[in-house]
């Protein structure tokens, strides 16, 4: 079970703000053309790429594929794959979401120099983009002079329209009839478009059967034992723009506050637990079988991240639940 559908964003970054602070000195400000850009990017050798998310951030140090035509479907959804001996990276772009790019010089903050920072239409960071060290210097200094705005002093932030008030959900017998129908990700994404993408209102509004919330402690029990077992598990994270897909067998879990690290490979991923509200335990149609997951919501009953079997064996993630899961 993959992410199901494209999370709803809050207000304005601060990181945005951080930028526009120092724009014209330590930050330029590019043209807004995010695929160019990536395209231009992804020709430059290894990067050092960070996912930002609601509750979680994810960085990979790795040389990625090429962005070529032919890679994004009818809907403007780009992806790319990489796959190595135990581990699988799925990454999705929805480019119509990006629509900012800044080049960060010089240290900012916590940007690191010779990186660009993109942003979608609510002023929200999607991913920032560090060439190596050892890699790129020149080509990416070409880069930015060529894709430089011509206007280095101002920053549009956008303002958000208001939340549209929740539709009807419908009686019980046909939620659930809707829920058991819908086989892949965009027929999921209809039952949540009924109550605004705020997912926890979908999932108390079924039966266990279907959707059951567990105790958050589950969530750390489960990594910590598929850590000892050496299984992979698939954790899928995103934002507006970004829907990233990751099957590995995750290090054991280490801790620094409330704050979840996890590494493979290359790849480091820190879940903030502290902005998990709930957990739940969902049961989905897959490919001839039933596929279960966990999936993180916030407070507002808004999606942080899902853990599932992936690809990987139904029926060990299973198993591996029933060990771990704690009501």
């Amino acid at each position: 079970m993959s992410v199901m559908t494209w999370p709803s964003a809050p207000a304005t970054s601060p990181l945005l703000r951080q930028c526009g602070a120092a724009l014209g000195d330590r930050v330029l400000r590019l043209q807004d053309e995010p695929l160019a850009i990536l395209k231009a990017l992804y020709r430059l050798g290894s990067l050092v790429v960070t996912t930002f998310s609601s509750g979680s951030r994810i960085s990979q140090s790795m040389h990625y594929p090429a962005l070529k035509d032919g890679q994004s479907d009818v809907a403007g959804e780009w992806w790319l794959e990489s796959v190595g001996e135990r581990c699988r990276l799925r990454q999705s772009l929805q480019v119509g979401q990006w629509h900012s790019v800044l080049a960060v010089l010089e240290p900012t903050g916590a940007l690191p120099a010779r990186s660009l920072v993109f942003f979608d239409r609510n002023g929200q960071p999607l991913q920032q983009i560090a060439v190596a060290p050892a890699s790129g210097g020149l080509a990416f200094e070409e880069l930015v002079c060529a894709m430089l705005h011509p206007d280095q002093q101002t920053l549009s932030l956008p303002t958000l329209l208001p939340r549209m008030a929740n539709r009807d959900l419908g009686s019980l017998s046909q939620l659930e009839s809707d829920w058991a129908r819908s086989a892949d990700d965009d027929d999921f994404a209809g039952l949540l478009q009924r109550c605004q993408q705020q997912r926890a209102v979908l999932y108390r509004s079924v039966r266990d059967s279907f959707a059951c919330q567990v105790r958050p402690e589950t969530l750390p029990a489960v990594l910590a034992e598929a850590a000892s077992r050496d299984a992979a598990t698939t954790l899928c994270v995103g934002n507006q723009g970004v829907r990233l897909c990751m099957t590995a067998p995750w290090s054991s879990p280490r801790w620094q506050g409330s704050h979840c690290h996890l590494a493979h490979n290359g790849a480091l991923v820190s879940l903030d637990m502290a902005k998990m509200d709930s957990l739940w335990r969902l049961r989905r149609p897959g490919d001839g079988q039933v596929v279960t997951a966990l999936e993180a919501l916030d407070s507002r009953g808004e999606w942080l991240w899902t853990l599932s079997a992936g690809d990987s064996n139904e029926s060990g993630w299973r198993a591996l639940l029933k060990d771990s899961v704690i009501r």
